[in-house]
């Protein structure tokens, strides 16, 4: 047993040095500034490349599963040609799971159901999830931009900070983010998480919850 456990620590970290997601922190919701007068440019169009990818895993890194997840509503505010607000809002019963060959439709059914169920993501009675920026820096590297914001699932609300590259042009925004993972668990999203009792390994799923986000809206 002592040999599992070590050899399933192991891969946690390779899979965690090997994975390129950034893990963020996670810190109570932040207030939220509208910045509106008569010149502000509401983006509203959301264009049908945009979507949010998503990622989880067994415990251990192992048995990645993926998929994606559409957009309900966009509302992106421009002042002076500057991104200064956005909220989004997510269609949680649009959950994709794209791991399985065609092979295993019923795999991906039963996997989807499942997501959607109250075990996970309880659809039926929170059918949507939100974005709200609530501060936006820029960054030096890879990502132009630094963004802050509440991400709201399931009625709890956390802020968070992730990178992104944004390109404002011809009233048309862009953005498309790191890979980046959040720990599930901040809300409330504990079925079969690391440490529950009576639960075999092979059945235990990380904590570890990954996101991609990709949008283009326009006027």
């Amino acid at each position: 047993m002592k040999k599992v456990i070590l050899s399933l620590f192991v891969a946690s970290a390779l899979f965690s040095a090997c994975s390129g997601d950034k893990e963020l922190e996670t810190s109570e919701a932040k207030n939220v500034e509208v910045v509106e007068n008569e010149e502000t440019i509401e983006l509203s169009h959301i264009d049908n490349t945009s979507f949010i990818e998503w990622r989880a895993w067994h415990y251990g890194g192992v048995g990645e599963r993926f998929g994606k997840i559409y957009l309900n509503n966009v509302s992106a505010l421009l002042n002076n040609d500057e991104l200064t607000n956005l909220k989004v809002t997510i269609d949680m019963k649009s959950f994709t799971v794209d791991s399985f060959s065609e092979e295993d439709a019923e795999k991906q059914k039963d996997l989807t159901e499942h997501l959607q169920s109250a075990d996970f993501f309880d659809v039926e009675n929170h059918p949507t999830a939100t974005f709200e920026m609530t501060n936006l820096e820029n960054a030096m590297g890879e990502y132009n931009s630094s963004i802050t914001g509440n991400l709201t699932i399931m009625e709890v609300t956390k802020s968070i900070t992730f990178n992104a590259n944004i390109i404002v042009s011809d009233e048309k925004l862009s953005i498309q983010s790191e890979d980046f993972i959040v720990n599930r668990t901040d809300w409330g999203l504990t079925y079969h998480v690391e440490g529950s009792e009576g639960v075999p390994l092979d059945y235990i799923i990380s904590d570890d919850l990954g996101f991609t986000i990709n949008l283009e809206v326009k006027k």
